[in-house]
C-alpha cells in the first residue's frame, strides 16, 4: 500500500472514530442530568480530544 493511500485510510479512521464519540457524547448529554454517566462523558472527551490531536498530527505529516 502507498504511503498516500495508507495515510489516507488512517486519517478517515480517526474523523471516523471522532463523529462516534461525539455522537456517544450527545446521545448521553441528551439525558435527564440524574441519570448521565459522568465518567463516560469524561471518558469519552478525552477520546475525542486524542482524535482531534491525532488527525492534527496527520495533517501536519501530510505526504
Amino acid at each position: 500500500m502507498t504511503k498516500n493511500k495508507d495515510y489516507r485510510k488512517q486519517l478517515e479512521g480517526q474523523r471516523r472514530a471522532l463523529a462516534e464519540h461525539l455522537e456517544k457524547i450527545e446521545i448521553e448529554q441528551s439525558n435527564p442530568f440524574d441519570e448521565q454517566d459522568q465518567g463516560l462523558i469524561i471518558h469519552w472527551e478525552k477520546t475525542v480530544a486524542n482524535c482531534r490531536q491525532q488527525i492534527a498530527k496527520l495533517e501536519r505529516l501530510k505526504p
